[in-house]
């Protein structure tokens, strides 16, 4: 009965914390949550004590939030920017454990040199649920953006890997670097093809459902629901990256639907109310999981700075200064490390460095650094560390580095909510009408230029009505192509007089040349009825089917039905490009996303 009150207790804070972020304009929702766990902490008269177990934590709370978080991250844009994501994910953990140590060490000597670097390992993971709440709130960068969700997605692993080289170090007084490369190779790659493996086979049963006759959108979510859990579980079996195998998998399942052909209206159909449950459900079972983990966190905050406070340091004051040092220390090193990878990044693209030396790109580069708040993972892995180890004055160990680890969350918190909204615009500043607009037309002539360059590759065509059309157009392989990119450039028509005159000119020439291509088809369509070769069956078309315009085309209805089909998941992905990119806010492609899901349970 207990355990039932601490789970009411939970999401009513949840639900508490997300009513107050309506109010709170100027406060993330993450702090808002952590404020309500102090509030409870304090005032709340719990039936049990509520401690945080880490392997528990991570199976049950981040593991299914980045399987979330790969699942809608774009492939294409993590690619592009892998190299930024592995050099922070890998080479800036390695660096901040390492200095990290170092600091901590001389400013507390009594903190031996191994434990130091235990802090530094578990500071290293960025938080991804803080990440992902705060790219919904400022504008952030493509670049910007893919590098610290990847990032997010991909530290954990460099953390904990390190984290338990540095405990096992501090535990026995001896440490081997190629031991501990290896590990970290091992579980590093062989969580990343484990998660391949699993999610290839979690696909295949789900296709194999489908085929079976299996079409409950229910069925198919808890699976999706399960699936985290099960990876993270065999990966642990297997001694490899649990968190990484979770990603992976993931990312694996986010990717292949994308590139898979829909052919039949019944898949479609599927398809789409599977998306629309699957996406409806991920959302409340993912903004209650990052309730509960923020709101726990509140919770164990006084529990380990109290402490410290109380004198446990000797001067209370002294815990505060380490606190601070070593929050400067993390931002400066990812402060160096970002304007380092950015002129790399000019130097590699031979673009003249002087550029980064203006004040917006300082600026862009500080917000970065800043934008890398630490969480759940850094509090569930300094929960881990041995009580064993070596007391120092008042305090254990374990505990000195829980109370610094619990100041430092704070303050990285505390700069990703305000300094960073300072630094770059803030999303509801930077949202005009006119600039959705624009960002719509540009989906949909990306759409419609997919459609063109798919030609030859979508639908299938039969009947001799449909060959003669096909021969006469020379830029497509068949008319349902140009029906579908008809269609498409008749909504880009609707919105074109509210875009900006650039984007105006270049969706008005895309109109044109769809407009030109319908007309050779109708002109072609008019020769074949003039010369009989319909021979009257124009009667036995069925209105109810086909349009009016479209009656003497009935024999490529199929192909059109598949071109359109292709061409509403294409624009499917396209717009979480789009959102990832920054050029369409978050609110807008959730509208946009429900519009082509209706268009494809019409289909």
């Amino acid at each position: 009965m207990e355990y039932l009150v601490i789970a009411l207790l939970y999401v009513g804070a949840v639900l508490v914390s997300s009513v107050l972020d309506q109010f709170l304009r100027g406060v993330s929702l993450p702090l808002v949550q952590m404020a309500v766990g102090v509030a409870i902490y304090f005032f709340a008269d719990l039936p049990i004590d509520v401690t945080i177990n880490s392997e528990l934590f991570l199976v049950m709370f981040i593991a299914p939030l980045l399987f979330d978080e790969s699942r809608n991250i774009s492939n294409r844009i993590l690619w592009d920017n892998r190299n930024t994501v592995l050099s922070l994910a890998i080479a800036l953990v390695v660096v901040s454990v390492l200095v990290v140590g170092f600091v901590l060490h001389w400013l507390v000597p009594s903190i031996s040199l191994a434990a130091a670097f235990a802090l530094g390992a578990a500071l290293g993971p960025t938080d991804a649920v803080a990440v992902a709440s705060l790219g919904k709130t400022v504008k952030l960068g493509s670049r910007q953006k893919a590098s610290l969700l990847g990032e997010a997605l991909l530290n954990d692993a460099s953390g904990i890997v390190s984290f338990q080289f540095a405990i096992a170090a501090a535990v026995t007084g001896s440490f081997s670097l190629a031991d501990a490369s290896w590990t970290f190779v091992v579980e590093f790659v062989g969580g990343i093809i484990l998660g391949l493996f699993l999610g290839a086979i979690a696909f295949f049963i789900m296709q194999r459902m489908r085929r079976a006759g299996v079409e409950s959108a229910t069925v198919h979510v808890c699976f999706e629901l399960f699936l985290p859990f099960f990876v993270y579980l065999v990966a642990t079996r297997f001694h490899v990256s649990g968190i990484l195998a979770v990603v992976a998998a993931g990312l694996l399942i986010s990717y292949i639907p994308q590139r898979m052909t829909v052919r039949s209206r019944s898949f479609s159909t599927f398809s789409t109310r599977l998306n629309i449950a699957s996406e409806s459900v991920w959302h409340l079972f993912s903004f209650v999981l990052n309730g509960v983990i923020f709101v726990l966190l509140g919770m164990q905050l006084p529990r380990f700075i109290a402490p410290a406070a109380d004198g446990g340091f000797g001067d209370p004051w002294l815990m505060f200064g380490v606190v601070i040092v070593l929050t400067l220390i993390l931002e400066i090193v990812r402060f160096c490390w970002i304007a380092g990878m950015d002129i790399v990044h000019c130097l590699v693209r031979k673009q003249p460095v002087r550029t980064l030396l203006d004040g917006e790109h300082f600026r862009s580069a500080l917000a970065t650094a800043f934008a890398g708040p630490k969480g759940g993972i850094t509090l569930s892995l300094i929960l881990t560390v041995p009580a064993t180890l070596p007391a120092s004055g008042a305090l254990p160990v374990h505990t000195m580095l829980a109370s610094i680890a619990s100041g430092v969350i704070l303050c990285t918190l505390l700069l990703a909510n305000f300094a960073v909204p300072a630094l770059v615009p803030h999303k509801a500043d930077s949202r005009r009408t006119k600039r959705q607009v624009d960002a719509e037309a540009r989906l949909l002539m990306r759409v419609i230029e997919s459609v063109r360059a798919d030609a030859h590759r979508t639908g299938s065509v039969t009947g001799e009505a449909s060959a003669q059309m096909a021969a006469a157009n020379d830029d497509v392989d068949e008319p349902a192509t140009v029906i579908v990119m008809k269609r498409y450039a008749d909504q880009l028509a609707d919105i074109v007089k509210r875009a900006s005159a650039d984007v105006a000119a270049q969706a008005r020439q895309v109109i044109a040349q769809c407009d030109e291509q319908y007309e050779r088809i109708e002109e072609l369509d008019s020769e074949l009825r003039e010369s009989g070769f319909y021979d009257g069956d124009e009667e036995a078309g069925d209105p109810s089917t086909l349009t009016a315009h479209f009656r003497a085309l009935r024999d490529v209805y199929d192909a059109v039905e598949d071109v359109q089909a292709q061409a509403l998941a294409r624009e499917l992905e396209y717009v979480k490009e789009m959102a990832h990119d920054g050029q369409i806010d978050p609110k807008h492609a959730k509208e946009l996303r429900n519009d082509v899901y209706i268009q494809q349970l019409t289909l």
